[in-house]
């Protein structure tokens, strides 16, 4: 776990290590922080005597002996014994795990990825499935919260795509206190247990403050896990969740298929066992009528109305977007079919250059790139892409964009010069459909500025085969207008409804 080390955000601090703790039968903590006032002289620093805290005493551990026994990269640090980023933490430790060991590991300034690598290697076998790495690292400091704002995502993004070497890369303590610890706790979690992290908490010191404040703190709590297990709620009052999934379309061999109970069961409890029942934004390929035409043909998309709402409003889908290929396969009379039909059911829905709300104060873009049987000539021009500009800073803006080619994931030097002029309109986030494949990770722009998954791939759509798939997006929302993502992998649901 990450966990901020001010007292102004004790209150993250005490729920987030609630969180980690909620899991009995710790034997050991890691304690990562940063040496802040450049005591050691070696890259790491250890101790080996008990500290008594405010609310107890904790115990050393006695591992420290073998950090010890690399003396270029270890020394006693008696002095950081009394840095903040230790002293702060340690009595919730004492309180909330009494009697477990503490291993703490003082990360200096000057110390380099080289090292990072190094620490890695050695802690490793001290790292059991009963030790909890905990991380103690504020984020940007001394900045405005407006460019504070936009450290901490890019900071965020890097997170979310797992790119240890771009860390590196990192301003201290523009973006964080210590870019080595959080190497070393990524490099960690990667390499020893398969886990990837989860942002549940992303604050500002000015947040939290009664007075305006030209200079401040960030904080983060963010917990490792395995990738795609449940993360429960956010940590912070008024963050939000939402799901956002790839291509859906219920028509041709669905209708059929879902009249089937048992089909349908198989189908909603693969969905919520991914979604667990969040609000869900999708694609929504194709024309709703209220009643189908006798052979439309094959690259003619319609669906039943009343399935299509039935299934939309089931699986908790609370906004679509028909920035797409088919949404006017029937022209713009079948498009304003569809935007009845959705409208009438309560459901909010963007068609190219068009916005939806989500919960958490974030907006999503609808963009399309490609044109069909209504739209043939259709490309995401300058139009579109303003559409991202938003004034209001605390609001981050998503994109969800539909470009590129069937059957594959990667993006083109198009998708790439489109997903730049997208950056350089503000966009946190650009998460792509129309490949009918998901993107297996998340990629980063301008240095962590925007996440990009280039595609979702589908979400409910008659195609089975290796050669399809799909993902959903976790979009965590947070107050102060930074968002986190997390890639989770999606069953082939039409498979399912077949019973393969």
């Amino acid at each position: 776990m990450v966990l901020p080390h001010h007292l102004l955000a004790a209150e993250l601090m005490a729920g987030g290590l609630r969180l980690a703790t909620s899991a009995q039968g710790h034997e050991r903590v890691i304690l990562l922080y940063p040496d802040h006032f450049g005591v050691l002289g070696r890259p790491f620093g250890t101790l080996t005597a008990d500290i008594d805290t405010a609310l107890g005493r904790v115990p050393a551990s006695p591992a420290a002996a073998r950090l010890l026994s690399v003396p270029d990269l270890v020394e006693e640090a008696c002095a950081a014994a009394r840095d903040h980023g230790l002293r702060v933490l340690l009595p919730f430790v004492a309180r909330l795990l009494p009697g477990v060991e503490v291993l703490p590991v003082a990360v200096s300034l000057r110390s380099r990825p080289e090292d990072w690598e190094r620490m890695a290697a050695l802690l490793a076998p001290l790292a059991s499935d009963r030790t909890l790495i905990l991380q103690s690292t504020d984020f940007s400091h001394y900045l405005p919260h407006p460019v504070a704002r936009l450290r901490d995502q890019e900071v965020l993004n890097l997170l979310a795509a797992g790119d240890v070497a771009a860390m590196a890369g990192l301003v201290m303590p523009d973006h964080l206190d210590s870019a080595g610890a959080m190497a070393v706790q990524m490099r960690l979690q990667a390499e020893r247990f398969g886990a990837a992290p989860v942002v549940v908490a992303s604050a500002n010191s000015q947040e939290l403050a009664e007075r305006f404040l030209d200079s401040t703190t960030s904080y983060v709590v963010a917990l490792w896990t395995a990738p795609e297990a449940p993360a429960g709620p956010p940590l912070q009052p008024g963050a939000a969740v939402t799901l956002i999934g790839g291509d859906v379309f219920l028509g041709r061999v669905w209708p059929r298929l879902l009249v089937d109970e048992l089909a349908a069961r198989r189908v909603e409890e693969a969905v919520l066992a991914v979604t667990r029942g969040r609000p869900l934004v999708v694609n929504l390929e194709g024309v709703l009528l209220p009643e189908m035409p006798h052979a439309p043909g094959p690259l003619t998309l319609v669906m039943p109305r009343d399935l299509a709402l039935e299934w939309l409003e089931r699986l908790n889908v609370i906004g679509v977007s028909l920035a797409n290929n088919h949404a006017m396969d029937l022209g713009a009379a079948g498009l304003a079919e569809t935007r009845a039909a959705l409208a009438a059911a309560g459901i909010p829905h963007a068609g190219p250059g068009e916005r939806l709300e989500l919960p958490g104060g974030a907006v999503l873009v609808a963009l399309s790139d490609i044109g069909g049987m209504g739209a043939p000539g259709l490309r995401l021009d300058t139009a579109q892409l303003d559409a991202l500009v938003e004034r209001d800073a605390a609001r981050p803006v998503v994109a969800l964009v539909h470009w590129g080619r069937e059957y594959d994931p990667r993006p083109g030097p198009r998708e790439m010069a489109l997903a730049e002029a997208m950056r350089a309109r503000g966009a946190v986030a650009i998460l792509g459909g129309h490949p009918h494949v998901a993107s297996p990770s998340l990629l980063t722009l301008g240095g962590g500025e925007t996440a990009l998954l280039p595609s979702l791939g589908n979400f409910l759509f008659d195609q089975a085969g290796p050669g399809v798939s799909g993902a959903v997006v976790e979009l965590w929302s947070f107050p102060q207008g930074t968002v986190f993502l997390r890639r989770l992998a999606l069953p082939n649901l039409f498979e399912l409804a077949r019973g393969r």
